[in-house]
């Protein structure tokens, strides 16, 4: 072999072994998920639980893929699947309208309507909804709890913006409920019953909403298909609901 022949030799072998020792991100299914609302996202001793997070397993399962669950902000989620740096969320994310213009819905695979979170410092719970604009009231960011408060309220002036506060953190709207910085929040009843076995809160009264939460993923996305055949069997075989039963009692 002459010295030419011999050097492209050595380059193509460390090309191939450059090639297949590097990073193979499409083949990892890349999963968003806000994990801090329990019992959906959670960490318990350093480790992801909830319902959320075992259901990403199971899809993963039914697709054969390696999976990795990314955490970050809930109101940051969009964002991250329309450039790319994950290929679904996964995140009790409900259906919406507008968000249904940017990415696209599996099917539902729970129901939750917004109820009041309260604490011990909480004043006493008002009698109807349009009571709730004279109290200091908490809202994630970006949920359907902070815009359903804007459009019921603070559109209709019976709520100034002052009194919304809105946090990129549910725990940190948690911890400022306990404290007495905060009269109610308004979230998903899921969550509230997650919170509620964590923290000294209570639920209270039921908003005049319906959440259906579901899986978001890219318009035309490469995976939907198979996303949704994973879906549809962990419903259909009941696993879905055995996840949802051993969260939430």
């Amino acid at each position: 072999m002459n010295r030419s022949a011999l050097l492209i030799f050595y380059f193509s072998l460390c090309l191939a072994i450059l090639t297949s020792c590097g990073p193979k991100s499409s083949d990892v299914l890349r999963i968003g998920m806000n994990v801090e609302f329990p019992p959906f996202g959670y960490k318990a001793d350093s480790t992801y639980v909830g319902v959320d997070v075992d259901l990403a397993g199971k899809i993963a399962e039914k697709m054969d893929m390696p999976y990795e669950i990314i955490d970050m902000e809930f109101d940051t989620l969009i964002h991250a699947l329309l450039s790319e740096q994950v290929d679904i969320v996964i995140s009790a994310m409900s259906i919406t309208a507008q968000r249904s213009r940017q990415v696209e819905f599996s099917r539902p695979y729970y129901l939750a309507h917004q109820v009041l979170i309260y604490s011990d410092k909480s004043p006493k719970m008002p009698d109807t909804e349009d009571e709730l604009g004279k109290y200091r009231l908490g809202v994630l960011h970006g949920s359907t709890a902070h815009n359903y408060i804007i459009q019921t309220l603070v559109d209709r002036d019976l709520m100034s913006m002052d009194d919304l506060l809105v946090y990129v953190s549910n725990t940190e709207a948690i911890e400022d409920l306990v404290a007495g910085k905060l009269d109610f929040i308004v979230n998903d009843n899921s969550a509230a019953y997650g919170f509620s076995r964590l923290y000294p809160v209570k639920i209270g009264m039921k908003l005049n909403t319906v959440e259906e939460y579901a899986i978001a993923m890219p318009r035309d996305g490469k995976n939907n298909e198979r996303v949704n055949k994973a879906l549809q069997d962990i419903i259909d075989s009941g696993e879905m609901a055995s996840i949802i039963a051993n969260h939430i009692e």
